[in-house]
């Protein structure tokens, strides 16, 4: 039921906008949940038509003191697009969606997009010039461009050429006082960020503690608080600024555009499925592979692939009863890597269950990653009473731990007497765990806290993090100062402070210490 506030606020807003305000329950329902364990109910959400109606919406939260937050696909697992203020939702339409100022040079092209623009459009734009954006992540049917970069997305390609912000080029944003500023326009950033930015990278750069978890972790593919790894560079303000909204999460400003880098699209490619009969054995035969300079390394449980085979036609070479290996190999030297890639097998001596498998066709090299991009979407209900949930689902060592960290993590979920699917970029230490929930068991909540809890444990032993991929959220919040420790937290509440001191973008899905069940969904029935 629409309360008489809600329809004052709906009121209010339709005054100073052009889009739509949406107010009542059914309209708001698509609002209240996205891919995470979380459902909260915002006051009104707004579909903004253009840049002006954002700058009016910002300016409008302020001045009634509400919670603004920002919404694109829906597709994120950690709770970061849910308010309970306003929720901002970018609407399918010629603004949102332009692709403009193409340019290509080389083996490399820049392409300006609104933030609005699905990540699978950008890709169909950069395919007919020849190339593409390497963050390809598996929800890219129907995550936003601003979304993207808003949780530093990456993908399976990371290992060869990192996450989103390494493309990043220009970012265009709207701060919490309504400004608009284009990090590439100099005298668009307000002075005030310009001067307290460099009084915090100053600071942080004569904290030699700091600088050294930061330098220590820079290598490891990281999606976890803000990205405090710019201030170790010389970059000009703006470069800094754009650097720094990446993995926001939509806490430090709105994004409304960007200018992104794309590569060449390696037509000629390969790939190698190896098959292991044991889980740790096949992560140490990532770590071997991962360093031959491939494009991709992929894991998936054999328990992952038994759920797959209930609900997809697996081709004959991923339908085996073993723990996969998925490798890929691009470029005109595909073969000879391949050549190569047999060999680290042999002479580590690793253990396989049957033979490899060489994929050279195109479209089955295709088939291959379209059903590793469905694993998300396929196994969230593998039977009525269990359910995948989204707990532990992007967590990330040090690859070279990788093989040490699944044993551990596998005895974990012994103990809990729960069977988990693993999966994931695993040539950059990069695995997505989903527990397998009974949720005809009593206390569900307490369940999905002692696991947390108790994967966590394991993860800060090998130097991990929370979120290699996936961003900040609810889910993860109440971990960060304990995988960062305090002098970096300290810096990441400054930060937040510098580009939101009123706390009005996107609270609760950076810093929180609620219990991460906190609003959490009821509906998780086996039914």
């Amino acid at each position: 039921m629409t309360s008489d506030y809600q329809t004052l606020l709906a009121d209010k807003l339709r005054s100073r906008i052009v889009g739509r305000v949406l107010v009542d329950a059914p309209s708001l329902r698509p609002f209240m949940r996205d891919q995470s364990i979380y459902h909260i109910e915002p006051l009104v959400a707004v579909l903004p038509k253009h840049l002006d109606d954002v700058l009016q919406l910002v300016r409008f939260a302020a001045e009634e003191g509400l919670p603004l937050t920002a919404r694109g696909g829906g597709s994120g697992t950690a709770g970061s697009a849910l308010g309970e203020g306003i929720v901002m939702a970018l609407p399918h339409n010629d603004f949102w969606g332009r692709v403009s100022d193409f340019v290509a040079s080389g083996r490399q092209a820049r392409v300006q997009c609104a933030a609005g623009v699905l990540h699978n459009d950008l890709q169909r734009f950069l395919k007919q010039y020849g190339y593409f954006l390497p963050a390809d992540v598996s929800s890219a049917d129907i995550s936003r461009i601003g979304g993207n970069i808003a949780t530093k997305a990456s993908g399976p390609h990371a290992l060869k050429y990192g996450s989103i912000d390494r493309f990043l080029e220009q970012v265009v944003f709207v701060t919490d006082r309504g400004e608009l500023v284009d990090t590439v326009a100099a005298a668009s950033i307000p002075l005030r960020l310009t001067r307290q930015l460099a009084d915090l990278q100053s600071r942080i750069r004569s904290d030699a503690e700091a600088v050294q978890i930061l330098r220590r972790r820079q290598g490891l593919k990281i999606a976890s608080g803000y990205n405090l790894f710019a201030f170790l560079h010389d970059w000009s303000p703006g470069q800094l600024i754009a650097q720094l909204l990446a993995g926001s999460v939509g806490s430090l400003g709105l994004i409304t555009g960007a200018t992104l880098r794309g590569e060449i699209f390696e037509r000629q490619r390969a790939a190698v499925l190896g098959y292991f009969s044991s889980m740790v054995e096949a992560g140490r035969a990532v770590c071997a592979l991962r360093n031959l300079h491939v494009a991709a390394v992929e894991i998936i449980s054999r328990e992952t692939v038994a759920v797959l085979q209930q609900h997809a036609d697996l081709p004959a070479d991923m339908a085996m009863n073993a723990h996969l290996v998925l490798v890929e190999l691009s470029g005109p030297g595909r073969m000879e890597q391949v050549e190569r890639v047999q060999q680290a097998l042999q002479v580590g001596g690793f253990r396989m269950s049957a033979p490899l498998q060489v994929a050279r066709d195109e479209a089955e090299i295709e088939q291959l990653w379209a059903l590793r991009k469905r694993i998300l979407w396929l196994i969230r209900h593998p039977e009525p009473h269990l359910r995948a949930l989204s707990v532990v689902n992007d967590v990330g060592v040090p690859p070279e731990h990788l093989a040490e960290f699944i044993h551990d993590v596998q005895q974990v979920f012994a103990r809990h007497q729960l069977v988990a699917l693993i999966y994931g970029h695993a040539g950059s230490g990069n695995l997505h765990l989903r527990p397998l929930f009974d949720v005809t068991l009593p206390d569900l909540p307490g369940r999905i806290r002692r696991i947390a809890d108790a994967v966590y444990e394991v993860v800060f032993r090998y130097g991990g993090t929370t979120s290699a991929e996936h961003g900040m959220g609810r889910l993860r919040a109440p971990y960060l100062q304990r995988e960062w420790g305090t002098a970096l937290y300290g810096y990441m509440r400054e930060l937040k402070n510098i580009f939101d001191p009123r706390g009005m973008f996107n609270p609760g899905v950076v810093f929180n210490d609620r219990p991460i069940t906190e609003h959490m969904r009821d509906d998780f029935t086996g039914g």
